[in-house]
């Protein structure tokens, strides 16, 4: 039996509202966690949200007025797999607008590692370019790596750093760190970074940054096909398509993009 002095009643509030959300992982306003909250009251409530929401734990979109699991699950996603946080879905929907793989990069452990990768059912072509190198992610070498190296907090962009051993991957990776801190300046300037076959010869790709409240990086968003799918008017609808998305992924987690 569990021994209630060592229950903690507004621990207990917080996990009973986070329960309401990995129950159900579509979006949530504040009447419907209210009154799936079993009397909690809506004082409590909010502020109970507000400090999850603070700490990362769930993110908000104002655009919605919905609440839904923040990017700190990110971390959790090889552990967990119903963490799925709705981004797979979204993913999939631009894999196949686009043709192109579409990736999502997150901080973990002290690296760069995939969280998600998504193929498009359309394209056939596709299928032959999947990273060869495995789920880890190096900084020099990839969109996403320049990504965290322009937008990530000091603390992250720093250790990264500071473990790149600037390795060769291909005749185009960056394996010079002066060269490479000229490359992500531009990358601040442009708001997006783009992989010239870096990483793998044949395989480009365009990433964007994914803000969390407060202005934090979430995650980098990629979008990866062959050297010649980046040109022209599917170079052009890939740009939107991705703009488009990373904005839409930012609101979730509760960034403000009127910013």
């Amino acid at each position: 039996m569990t021994d209630e002095r060592y229950t903690i009643t507004a621990v207990q509030k917080a996990l009973r509202i986070l329960e309401i959300l990995i129950r159900d992982d579509n979006g949530h306003s504040f009447t419907s966690i209210v009154n799936a909250s079993g009397g909690m009251n809506k004082s409590n409530v909010l502020r109970i949200l507000a400090t999850l929401k603070q700490k990362g734990f769930i993110s908000f979109d104002e655009e919605k007025n919905e609440y839904y699991l923040g990017p700190v699950f990110l971390n959790f996603r090889n552990y967990a797999g119903c963490l799925h946080l709705n981004i797979e879905n979204e993913l999939k929907k631009a894999a196949n607008q686009t043709g192109m793989i579409v990736h999502y990069t997150v901080f973990r452990n002290g690296e760069l590692r995939l969280a998600f990768r998504v193929f498009p059912q359309t394209s056939f072509e596709s299928l032959a370019l999947a990273s060869i190198h495995g789920d880890a992610v190096p900084l020099n070498a990839t969109g996403a790596g320049k990504i965290y190296a322009a937008f990530a907090e000091d603390s992250v962009r720093n250790e990264l750093m500071k473990n790149c051993a600037f390795k060769s991957y291909s005749p185009q990776t960056i394996t010079d760190r002066t060269v490479f801190e000229h490359v992500v300046e531009k990358v601040r300037e442009d708001g997006f970074a783009l992989n010239h076959c870096e990483h793998e010869e044949f395989l480009c790709c365009l990433s964007r940054p994914v803000f969390s409240s407060g202005g934090h990086l979430a995650g980098a968003l990629s979008f990866s096909g062959l050297k010649d799918m980046f040109t022209g008017r599917r170079y052009e609808m890939m740009k939107e398509v991705s703009a488009t998305l990373a904005e839409s992924l930012s609101r979730r987690f509760g960034y403000d993009c009127r910013k």
